[in-house]
């Protein structure tokens, strides 16, 4: 894929940007776009597909329910209650 001026301001156009030095940038998008293409090249046939090249060895712990014995501690120190319940700010308008 050739990185031409017209591609670049169309991108910078979607993305609100304001390129200052147009073939700088262009210079660098095709040396990405090159390693790109270089990647998709590269002979994968019998390789297993994995999520990460180091091996694991840590296992997860089973999830239980765990009861907090100072449950009233927290009650007394939260701003806001209404009755057995914390008070948080409303995250939707």
């Amino acid at each position: 894929m050739k990185i031409d001026e017209k591609l670049i301001e169309e991108i910078a156009k979607l993305a609100r940007l304001e390129i200052e030095n147009k073939q700088e940038f262009i210079n660098e998008m095709q040396k990405i776009v090159d390693y790109f293409e270089l990647l998709n090249n590269v002979d994968t046939e019998g390789i297993e597909p994995m999520y990460t090249p180091l091996e694991s060895s840590a296992s997860l712990r089973e999830n239980g329910v765990v009861n907090f014995e100072n449950v009233e501690s927290i009650r007394k120190n939260f701003p806001e209650r209404e009755g057995n319940y914390l008070k948080v700010p409303g995250i939707h308008k």
